[in-house]
């Protein structure tokens, strides 16, 4: 394994760590929430938001190590055809590549223009005291992170492998 590697696994753990301490987040609060409203008919007044918040945390900040061992939901209905061109393999892939790398940065400009747009309004959650932008603005992050680890990945000496997903 490389530095070059190793470095970039390093600093994928923090972001790790963050999606899977809010997806525990989100079935805390959720199971609180369903168990106030249904036994104590006193629901959190807050979940909804905050489920809104963590699952916001947990999409974008996984995308970064998902990106990184392209661990990516695939659609393989023209796959079977393009395996009996195996000398378009390379375009393919330089092809997918630069297509995810282009769609990561969009995300990530979208959710930047959405964030600066809420900042103008200094917008707020109805429950939880906190603006609109602010959130967005760590889900542009870590959007242009996801872009950057999409990038990366396809250098060489940085890809991934199976046995990194530690």
């Amino acid at each position: 394994m490389s530095d070059r590697h190793s470095v970039i696994l390093a600093l994928q753990w923090p972001f790790r760590l963050l999606a899977q301490a809010a997806l525990v987040g989100l079935v805390v609060i959720t199971a609180v929430d369903v168990i106030g409203r249904v036994v104590f008919n006193s629901p959190l007044g807050f979940a909804y938001e905050l489920v809104g918040l963590l699952l916001g945390v947990s999409v974008y900040a996984g995308l970064i190590g998902m990106n990184w061992h392209r661990e990516h939901i695939r659609i393989d209905l023209i796959e079977g055809h393009l395996r009996k061109l195996p000398r378009f393999d390379r375009a393919r892939a330089a092809m997918v590549w630069a297509l995810e790398v282009i769609f990561f940065t969009i995300v990530a400009l979208y959710v930047a223009r959405q964030a600066t747009q809420m900042l103008r309004w200094h917008e707020t959650f109805l429950f939880l005291p906190l603006e609109k932008w602010l959130p967005l603005a760590i889900y542009a992050g870590f959007a242009a992170l996801a872009a950057l680890s999409t990038l990366i990945s396809a250098l060489p000496g940085c890809q991934a492998n199976r046995e990194d997903l530690s």
